[in-house]
């Protein structure tokens, strides 16, 4: 018997379940993230969340979370299906549900419960899917960073709102090329999504913005470099490396990380952090040489190939 969608309001016990089920096969290293669980349980109470139950014969068997909106395409956050009926099958009919409901769907969000691995794999290949993972990175307590070696023609300052044009151009020729772009993508025109990116960090969408921890680096009168970041309840979050593919190899990155973090440790900041793209290999060997190391992840999530054009490891 096929299944059907129903509201989350139709079964909220089934509801909260499903997807605080999801939410802990999600956590790294099999750890409850008490703070995303009661988030979730919060904004289904309050009718804010963007899913269905998937019912047959009348009893919930399966849910699903989804945003959508997506340049490409939208992404499901969260799936969940009764551990007595997690085949693939099941899995498969959701997804083609939530095709019909809100069109491609470009990102889904692993592991899955009750599947392996491999039963994964079977799953979500055949459908174009192909895997990718991000992960945390903390900068260690002890990581000693020596004050940047100035750079002829070259000056390091502070950027915010008033940097707004000038740091969504950059965020635009950074980005231009890279995975990282697709998985924020919300306007399909580079300019107006870079411009809307920027303004989301300096806005305080992810937190409030840090005037401490956010510099850019200049040449002559255009910036070819910049790090932005916020303020979040964990600590400083790193939310934006970016450097002028024109310029890169020439040591700007490490030169405004090291600028940053001293000047938010200066400020008495501890807890300094960013996330990154597993396959970003230049990314992450700089953060590794700054002192960075992973705390969280990687993560075990799945991209259309058929709809994102570049690849996680494309371009490192």
């Amino acid at each position: 018997m096929r299944g059907r969608f129903e509201p989350l309001s139709s079964d909220l016990e089934a509801s909260r379940r499903f997807g605080h089920e999801a939410i802990v096969v999600r956590a790294a290293g099999g750890r409850e993230p008490a703070g995303w669980a009661h988030a979730y349980e919060e904004r289904l109470a309050g009718g804010s969340i963007n899913g269905r139950l998937y019912v047959v014969g009348g009893v919930p068997q399966g849910f699903v979370s989804w945003t959508p909106g997506g340049a490409f395409g939208a992404s499901v956050d969260l799936l969940s299906a009764d551990q007595d009926h997690s085949g693939t099958s099941v899995y498969a009919e959701i997804l083609e549900l939530v095709q019909r409901e809100v069109g491609p769907v470009a990102f889904v969000s692993g592991p899955l419960p009750g599947l392996t691995g491999e039963e994964e794999e079977h799953l979500l290949r055949p459908l174009g899917f192909r895997r990718y993972s991000r992960s945390e990175m903390v900068l260690d307590a002890a990581a000693s960073l020596g004050a940047p070696v100035p750079v002829a023609g070259e000056t390091l300052r502070p950027v915010g709102p008033a940097d707004t044009p000038e740091l969504a151009d950059l965020h635009r020729r950074a980005y231009r090329y890279r995975f990282d772009r697709f998985l924020f993508l919300e306007v399909q025109d580079e300019r107006d999504d870079a411009l809307r990116g920027v303004n989301d960090i300096l806005g305080g969408r992810w937190g409030e913005f840090s005037a401490t921890g956010s510099w850019g680096c200049e040449r002559g009168s255009h910036l070819v470099g910049a790090v932005l970041s916020v303020q979040s309840p964990a600590g400083t979050l790193i939310a934006d490396v970016m450097v002028d593919p024109a310029a890169q190899g020439h040591g700007i990155g490490h030169r405004l990380l090291t600028t940053v973090v001293r000047a938010l440790r200066g400020g008495g900041e501890r807890h300094i952090y960013l996330n990154v793209t597993e396959g970003n290999e230049r990314a992450i060997r700089l953060y590794r040489r700054l002192g960075f190391v992973r705390s969280l992840g990687p993560t075990k999530d799945w991209y259309s190939a058929r709809l994102i054009p570049v690849g996680p490891h494309d371009g490192s």
